[in-house]
């Protein structure tokens, strides 16, 4: 049995718990979003290259205790930004702070990295986090396409926006 009234809720918790820290931002990281996304073809290619520079040039790195920042909240992106390193949320909230100083709506999200969460019990019960963004509406996506781009920034030598593995899991978006 669960303490959360449903599947809304939870993402409504991971949102409210991880919206200040995604808003935490600085000017330098606006600066290096303009930079990285200068003369970008499209959507795509500045999600790409977003997506790139978090994935290659914040490692992945845990410091601090978990008795100190334990579980799911993200250190504040201005944090990861300029220290250059932060475990898997850390770096999702980042990407998803990136992404929305571009002007593409992102989210975090949690995500079951092993076997499914029975659908019908909402309990917090995630081991990774991620990022979504949201599809371009203009892009005229297929009617059954899934409303969200998920990209895995934790990955250093990541080559798809989302690892095989963590294809066909339990996730939930933080809205």
């Amino acid at each position: 049995t669960s303490t959360l009234d449903d599947w809304p809720a939870v993402s409504r918790w991971y949102w409210e718990l991880s919206q200040p820290r995604l808003d935490a931002t600085v000017p330098e990281m606006a600066a290096t979003v303009a930079k990285l996304t200068a003369g970008a073809a499209d959507r795509d290619e500045r999600i790409r290259r977003l997506f790139t520079f978090v994935s290659q040039q914040i490692r992945y790195m845990g410091i601090t205790d978990e008795a100190v920042a334990p579980g799911y909240e993200p250190h504040d992106v201005s944090m990861t930004f300029t220290n250059r390193y932060g475990v898997c949320r850390d770096k999702a909230a980042l990407l998803v702070s990136l992404l929305r100083l571009a002007g593409i709506e992102a989210f975090p999200v949690l995500i079951h990295a092993g076997a499914k969460l029975d659908p019908d019990v909402p309990l917090p019960y995630f081991n990774h986090a991620i990022v979504a963004a949201a599809r371009d509406p203009a892009a005229g996506a297929a009617p059954d396409a899934a409303p969200y781009v998920l990209m895995d920034p934790t990955d250093e030598n990541a080559r798809d926006l989302l690892p095989s593995y963590l294809c066909n899991r339990s996730y939930l978006v933080a809205t």
